[in-house]
């Protein structure tokens, strides 16, 4: 009995604060105006892509920068469809504060792939199957090159930039993916002097998984240097295609 009646107080309490503060901040608004902007970035991935300069600048640029502005007349919605129109922005929510600030909550998109396709486009796709401008941004991530149409890579290559960056040994072995004029994909690791033959995007997590048993079964004792291709592209085989013999 004892429990609910406190249970009780204590959500009478939260919510009149709730009442308390809402009441408070209207009546702040009014004439106010907007002292400053609070801009929390959840970048928990670290990639460092996205800054609180670069919010400024794109609030700046589209004219929607609410310092100085009357609190009444800023429109959180609006704010938060501008910053998510951004290429570079998730998500965004915006709030305002007793303080009689503009608060926003970033979520950026997470590159997981950088393209440098044959038709000289540079540019970054996202873990949701987005398509993200290089700008003067500079990450290290797989780079894939070849034959990669930018209107289809990020439905296409996304799964395997996701692939690659949650594996710790795939994300340190992978150096480059190369896409042929058959859509099919050729991985180069940073160790090894061989090619790997993944085929197509289909079945990827179970052909790497082939690929590392085969690095600790098979090359380990028969030396990493004696194969030129590690052809994965058929089922539940992993096929070893010897360098040529020097004459």
């Amino acid at each position: 009995m004892y429990k609910t009646i406190l249970k009780v107080a204590v959500f009478l309490g939260l919510v009149a604060y709730l009442i308390f503060a809402l009441v408070r901040l209207n009546r702040n608004e009014q004439g106010q105006e907007c002292t400053g902007l609070e801009i929390t970035i959840d970048d928990t991935r670290q990639t460092g892509f996205l800054g609180e300069n670069e919010v400024r600048e794109l609030l700046i640029a589209s004219k929607h920068y609410p310092e100085n502005e009357l609190l009444e007349s800023v429109d959180l919605a609006e704010l938060e469809s501008v910053l998510v129109a951004s290429p570079y922005i998730n998500e965004a929510l915006c709030f305002k504060t007793v303080e009689g600030k503009v608060a926003m909550h970033i979520t950026p998109r997470i590159p997981v792939l950088h393209v440098l396709n044959d038709n000289g486009e540079d540019f970054y796709i996202d873990n949701c199957g987005s398509v993200m401008p290089r700008g003067h941004h500079t990450i290290d991530l797989p780079v894939m090159t070849g034959h990669v149409d930018r209107a289809t890579a990020g439905s296409l290559y996304s799964p395997i930039g996701v692939l690659l960056n949650k594996d710790e040994f795939w994300n340190q072995q992978t150096q480059e993916i190369h896409v042929t004029p058959k859509g099919e994909l050729e991985l180069t690791p940073r160790v090894g002097d061989h090619t790997i033959l993944l085929g197509d995007t289909s079945g990827l997590t179970d052909k790497l998984q082939r690929m590392r048993t085969f690095y600790t079964e098979g090359l380990d004792r028969a030396g990493w240097n004696r194969y030129k291709a590690i052809d994965l592209r058929f089922k539940d085989q992993v096929i070893g295609i010897k360098k040529d013999k020097k004459k």
